[in-house]
C-alpha cells in the first residue's frame, strides 16, 4: 500500500488504516507461533512413540525442542547404552549445532541412584587426532536432527540391578550465532555456549550371559555389509556398532573387540578397544593382542605404541598366566615412552 505525503505530513485516514493493518499482522504472527509450537510438540510425540524410554528437555529460543531416548530401558551390567539425542527445529531456517571436537566434547554424563546420589560421573572428553565424525549436526527447518553417543564412554554401567537416572549435560554452540571477524576473509568468532541438562531413566537387570552374547553377536554382524544396504548407510551403522562393542564392559565382548582390531587396526576406537581389553583382564585378550601386534599381514606401525602399551598394562595386573605368555614379547618390544599411545586408565 502506498502512502501519499503532503509536505512533511501524511493523510490521517491512511495512518489509521496502516495502524489497523499492523495490528492484524501482529495477531497473525502470534497465531503462527502457537501453530508452530503445537506442530513441534506433535513431532516429538510421534517420534517418542517408536521408543521405549525417552525424556524431553529444554527449548532453545522458540524453535528448538530437545529430547533424549534409548531403544529400550533394561540393560545388563556392562552392556553399552546407546543414547540418541533428537533436536526438533520448528523454525524456518536450517540450524547447525556444534558439539565441539569430534562431536563429543560438548557432553558430560552422570548416573544417579533413586536417592539422587551420584554413582558415576564422567568429565568432558578431549581427544587428540582426527575422526571422520563431524562436530556439527545439521537440523533442517521442520525436521528432527539426531545424534547418538554411547553412555559407557563417560560412565560405567557395571552396576547392581536397580533403577538409575542418567544425567546428560550438553554445552553446545549454534553456527548461526557465530560472527565474522572484521578485517578477515574467512575468520569467524564462535557464538556463545548454551547449556542443557537432559534426564533419562534406565534399569540394570540381573546378568544373563547368553542373552548379552546374542546382543553382542548382532552388533558384530554389522562388520559385513548387507546386499540391500547402501555403503554409506552400512558404514554409519557399522561405526555405531563398533563404538558400542568398543565400550562394552564384559569379557563376553573380548572376541569381538579383537576382531575390530584385526579388521581395522586404524579405527578411531583403537585406544578404547585396547582399554576395554585390558579391563577384561582375561588371558584370551592378552594373547589376542600379542597376536595382532605380531601379525605381519597389516602395516600398523603408527598404532603399535597403543597396542604394545596395552600388553604392558596386562602385565601390570601381576597375573602369573599373563606374565608367562608375554615373557618373550617384552624382550622384543620396549614399553612406549610415558604418555605415548597409552589407553586411558
Amino acid at each position: 500500500m502506498k502512502l501519499k505525503a503532503v509536505g512533511d505530513t501524511m493523510e490521517c485516514s491512511h495512518i489509521t488504516r496502516l495502524s489497523m493493518n499492523l495490528r492484524k499482522v501482529k495477531i497473525m504472527i502470534m497465531k503462527l507461533k502457537k501453530i508452530s509450537c503445537l506442530l513441534t510438540i506433535g513431532i516429538i510425540l510421534v517420534s517418542s512413540m517408536s521408543v521405549y524410554n525417552s525424556s524431553c528437555g529444554q527449548e532453545q529460543g522458540e524453535s528448538f525442542k530437545w529430547n533424549i531416548e534409548t531403544n529400550k530401558n533394561e540393560f545388563y551390567p556392562g552392556e553399552p547404552v546407546l543414547l540418541t539425542l533428537n533436536i526438533s527445529n520448528a523454525g524456518v531456517q536450517k540450524e547447525e549445532v556444534d558439539f565441539g571436537m569430534d562431536g563429543i566434547e560438548a557432553f558430560s554424563m552422570e548416573i544417579r541412584d533413586s536417592n539422587d546420589n551420584i554413582l558415576e560421573k564422567g568429565n568432558k572428553i578431549e581427544r587428540f587426532g582426527f575422526t571422520v565424525r563431524s562436530p556439527v549436526l545439521d537440523v533442517p527447518p521442520g525436521k528432527i536432527g539426531q545424534k547418538s553417543v554411547v553412555l559407557n564412554q563417560w560412565c560405567s554401567t557395571l552396576l547392581s540391578p536397580g533403577k538409575y537416572q542418567v544425567i546428560c549435560n550438553i554445552d553446545y554452540r549454534l553456527e548461526s550465532e557465530s560472527k565474522k571477524i572484521e578485517g578477515s576473509d574467512n575468520g569467524f568468532k564462535a557464538g556463545p555456549i548454551h547449556t542443557l541438562k537432559l534426564k533419562l531413566d534406565i534399569q540394570i537387570i540381573a546378568m544373563d550371559a547368553e542373552k548379552l552374547k546374542k546382543i553382542l553377536e548382532a552388533l558384530a554382524a554389522f562388520e559385513v555389509k548387507p546386499k540391500e544396504q547402501s555403503k554409506k548407510e552400512w558404514l554409519e551403522k557399522r561405526e555405531t556398532a563398533r563404538e558400542m562393542l568398543a565400550f562394552t564392559e564384559s569379557a563376553l565382548a573380548v572376541p569381538y573387540q579383537l576382531q575390530i582390531l584385526r579388521n581395522d587396526p586404524y579405527t578411531w576406537f583403537c585406544p578404547d578397544v585396547v582399554n576395554s581389553l585390558v579391563k577384561s583382564g582375561t588371558l584370551e585378550a592378552a594373547i589376542g593382542l600379542v597376536q595382532i601386534i605380531e601379525d605381519p599381514s597389516r602395516y600398523k606401525e603408527d598404532v603399535k605404541p597403543i597396542l604394545i602399551e596395552g600388553v604392558y598394562k596386562f602385565r601390570d595386573t601381576g597375573k602369573s598366566e599373563i606374565i608367562n605368555v608375554t615373557k618373550e614379547f617384552v624382550t622384543k618390544y620396549q614399553r612406549p615412552m610415558s604418555g605415548l599411545g597409552r589407553p586411558a586408565d
